[in-house]
């Protein structure tokens, strides 16, 4: 990778050949919030189906950023990740 300016985004992951800028993860994730949003507003679910919904859904997106090598929590890269709390638990985000 080529260097940037400190002003401009940081290229940090790179999986099958293409680089994954946070911010390009966070649009995906925003995207697919407010799918998820439109999917339980129109659902018939019962409120505890629909918690395990989202539930499951934060899973995957927890497993999508972690897999491109950043936090879901804090946003950083995982070998940068202070998270008191940490999603993933500090062994398996190195096999990520």
């Amino acid at each position: 990778m080529r260097a940037r300016p400190a002003s401009a985004t940081i290229t940090v992951s790179v999986r099958g050949g293409f680089a994954i800028r946070i911010f390009e993860l966070l649009r995906t994730y925003h995207q697919s919030r407010e799918n998820i949003r439109l999917l339980i507003e129109m659902s018939p679910m019962a409120d505890y189906e629909k918690v395990g919904f989202i539930d499951a859904w934060q899973e995957e997106m927890a497993d999508y950023f972690a897999s491109n090598g950043y936090c879901f929590a804090c946003n950083r890269l995982l070998e940068r990740c202070e998270c008191e709390d940490p999603i993933r638990p500090r062994a398996e985000r190195r096999l990520a």
